[in-house]
């Protein structure tokens, strides 16, 4: 399985936290349509603010898909109209007004700042990688729903106990297609400046199945290009099915260890990851140097005006960006696990 190409990464810069946390969940298809309820809490090992994220519904791969597809927009819209996009407490615009103030639950977000974003259902679905018919929109609204469902907590841990509370991700309808959306201020931090985690759109889309995208999701935010993992089989199952080697029959834990394998093999396939087997339970991942270039494709065309420019469907093209990557300050380099 290789890359589709070098020069089309679409490469998306993922938020920390989010990306090491189990928000997003291989999900069985037997639940598809009765998920069970969203309680995943984030403690960072080397301190820093504890996230918790609850909703009515368990969030699958395919909304970690749209949640990178909407942070891919975002940069776009950013990078080509600046502060327009930038939305915080004093923003004037009626639109980041109301998203800011559906974002912010009690008015904890202010001093922060996000961003806003505006597509259609046709290019999220075409930028997810599936069709753009009636069926797929209403997948994709289901998908999006469920996103914007999250509350996220965000507990501090200083001397005030400080507690915030806001949404994942708020939308706005337009039009019957045309949609404004607003992410959470830690989603946006990584497009603002902030440490952030290079995953690409690209290998993740090759990968095809839940499971490889899973893991390449997270070895893209634990690994940068140049650096290996020592991971065993049993931490990636425990990862993706918590509590699966105490409480899963037998069968269904060596199922899972399988797909684990399997998720390993092609995530291995691809054109800048090489996975190599110390042992049957034992990986060691390399991302390479190769592996991601700062770049996006699908770039906004700065000649136009945002709210035109938006709602268009953007074609596609090659754009090299110039950007501080700082995922180097987070990341822990030739480590095992």
């Amino acid at each position: 399985m290789s890359l589709p190409s070098k020069a089309d990464l679409r490469v998306v810069h993922y938020h920390p936290p989010v990306g090491l946390s189990t928000l997003f969940r291989p999900l069985p298809k037997v639940v598809a349509g009765k998920r069970p309820p969203l309680d995943v809490t984030y403690q960072p090992a080397c301190g820093g603010p504890v996230l918790r994220f609850s909703a009515k519904a368990s969030l699958g791969i395919p909304e970690q898909t749209l949640l990178l597809v909407l942070l891919e927009l975002a940069r776009e819209q950013l990078e080509a109209f600046a502060r327009d996009v930038v939305v915080d407490a004093s923003t004037s615009n009626i639109i980041g007004r109301e998203l800011w103030s559906k974002l912010h639950i009690g008015g904890s977000g202010a001093g922060g700042s996000t961003l806003r974003l505006a597509t259609t259902w046709h290019e999220l679905n075409r930028r997810c990688g599936k069709q753009t018919g009636g069926s797929a929109r209403a997948l994709r609204e289901q998908q999006l729903e469920r996103l914007c469902e999250v509350v996220v907590w965000q507990s501090d841990g200083d001397d005030r106990r400080t507690k915030r509370q806001s949404f994942l991700v708020v939308w706005l309808v337009g039009d019957d297609d045309r949609i404004h959306l607003a992410l959470n201020c830690g989603l946006a931090s990584a497009l603002l400046g902030q440490p952030y985690a290079q995953v690409s759109l690209s290998e993740r889309l090759a990968l095809k199945r839940d499971i490889p995208m899973a893991l390449h999701a997270f070895l893209s935010t634990t690994l940068r290009p140049g650096h290996s993992l020592k991971i065993g089989v049993e931490k990636l199952i425990e990862r993706l099915w918590p509590g699966s080697a105490a409480t899963a029959p037998q069968g269904t834990h060596r199922r899972r260890r399988s797909d684990v394998l399997n998720g390993l093999t092609d995530l291995g396939r691809l054109q800048g990851w090489t996975v190599e087997w110390e042992r049957e339970d034992l990986a060691n991942v390399t991302r390479g140097s190769s592996s991601v270039r700062d770049m996006t494709s699908h770039k906004a065309n700065k000649s136009r005006a945002y709210p035109e420019q938006a709602f268009a469907i953007i074609p596609s093209k090659i754009n090299a960006v110039r950007a501080f990557d700082a995922s180097g300050l987070f990341f822990n380099t030739n480590t095992s696990a």
